[in-house]
């Protein structure tokens, strides 16, 4: 077409390319649309199936329990993230009507579609053993022994090492006031470091985030707190008596008084004795609190939780420095030595006089 005089030529446009760009733009918005909340939701999902790194525990699966049941109790004991997604894929997978009750051993380590594979084996036959408190590694080294779940040589040299100890969180040399007193059930397979390992995650389990809180209420670090807890756990027995026995060690430790503790010298001796004489009292040992002030190194056996919250919340105020037994789980308690002197005679006589009126029964 001819052009008119005065005008200026203008550009084609090609349409064609103008129009496939706008639908390039209008495909990238779309992908973008779509492949974020797709991204988004695999990453959740990946974050949902992903171990929670909680230590290995057994769990009881009860009769009747459905998936969504299981998941709820499986989150709640943190061994996955969460309950839901462990249902719906129990239900994806088909196997949500084939988890059986029964006792089972699981480990957070392992991610949510590990744990349902589990949950698919048969039931642990499960060994039942209960550690009373105040034994130490020895004794419960011995009693796992008897029950047939350790050797006890091989379960003492795994409560000292050290790589272990570090990576469960314990600052000491080894394991003791740490294996946790409690009724436990375990498979008749478990190694010695398994069952190490459970007891000190059941410590960690009872001490509570309050409770660490308490630790600098009394001046103590966490191992000293274990320690004292030692000794109050297998001075006292009248479950009344033990936050006023933590006040009186703590009153002596702020005095710098030595603890005198009859337990320590019975744990520097290696031997239970009715009553220590003079000469055991002069133990040469750094547990020996009747020649050395302060706490001793470390535990003298494993404090049960009655003992630990005793050591955490003694009494707010006491006078008293002396107590001492009157062979029936309770004490007498003094405020000077010399009252402790009048306590120890009495009991003397009284437990003289009990020994006579027993003979005398005896000879009738």
């Amino acid at each position: 077409m001819p052009r008119l005089p005065g005008t200026t030529p203008q550009p084609l446009v090609n349409v064609h390319v103008t129009r496939s760009a706008f639908l390039v733009r209008v495909a990238a918005v779309v992908v973008l649309t779509l492949a974020v909340p797709i991204v988004g939701f695999w990453l959740y999902a990946h974050h949902l199936d992903s171990p929670t790194q909680v230590a290995p525990r057994q769990v009881r699966i009860e009769e009747g329990m459905s998936a969504r049941a299981i998941g709820s109790r499986l989150e709640a004991l943190g061994i996955i993230h969460n309950g839901r997604w462990f249902e719906l894929s129990a239900r994806w997978r088909g196997v949500a009507a084939r988890l059986e009750a029964g006792n089972y051993q699981l480990d957070g380590h392992r991610p949510t579609g590990l744990i349902i594979d589990d949950l698919l084996e048969a039931p642990l036959e499960l060994v039942r053993v209960t550690l009373p408190e105040g034994l130490t590694r020895q004794q419960t080294a011995a009693l796992l022994d008897q029950a047939g779940l350790a050797d006890s040589a091989r379960f003492i040299a795994v409560t000292q090492q050290e790589t272990l100890i570090r990576e469960l969180g314990v600052a000491a040399p080894t394991l003791e006031g740490y294996l946790f007193p409690e009724t436990y059930l375990f498979p008749q397979d478990v190694s010695e470091e398994q069952l190490a390992r459970q007891m000190v995650a059941q410590f960690f389990e009872i001490f509570t985030d309050s409770d660490f809180d308490r630790l600098s209420d009394v001046g103590l670090s966490l191992h000293q707190a274990v320690t004292l807890g030692s000794i109050v756990e297998l001075e006292a027995v009248a479950a009344v008596e033990r936050p006023l026995i933590a006040a009186i060690f703590l009153r002596r430790l702020s005095l710098k008084r030595r603890l005198e503790s009859c337990a320590t010298v019975e744990f520097a001796l290696g031997v239970h004795k009715a009553h220590l004489t003079n000469e055991d009292l002069k133990v040469k040992s750094p547990y020996n609190t009747y020649r050395h002030r302060g706490l001793p190194p470390g535990p003298i056996g494993n404090p049960g939780a009655a003992s630990l919250h005793a050591t955490l919340h003694p009494v707010a105020s006491t006078e008293y420095l002396y107590f001492v037994s009157r062979g029936d789980g309770t004490h007498i308690f003094s405020r000077t030595n010399s009252e402790h002197v009048v306590a120890k005679r009495d009991v003397r006589r009284q437990r003289q006089a009990r020994a006579a009126a027993a003979a005398a029964a005896g000879a009738n």
